[in-house]
């Protein structure tokens, strides 16, 4: 004996069926915003990665500890 599925389709498929219909553009726009903050937060990570080389580079730097007493 063999399932059949009901000979009409029931609520919850039919509003499954217009959700996926229906919100089809909000995911692709939902994952494309997504991706540009993964983007945007990339940048974001670089700029401040160079920002702390810069900043370590700097305080390397030799430098006295007290300034020479001036010449008489």
């Amino acid at each position: 004996m063999q399932f059949v599925g009901p000979a009409r389709p029931t609520v919850t498929g039919t509003l499954r069926v217009l959700e996926g219909v229906l919100l089809r553009g909000g995911r692709r726009r939902a994952l494309r915003n997504a991706r540009t903050a993964v983007l945007q937060d990339r940048a974001r990570a670089a700029a401040r990665r160079d920002a702390e080389r810069a900043l370590a580079a700097a305080s390397e730097r030799v430098r006295p500890a007290v300034l020479p007493a001036p010449r008489p």
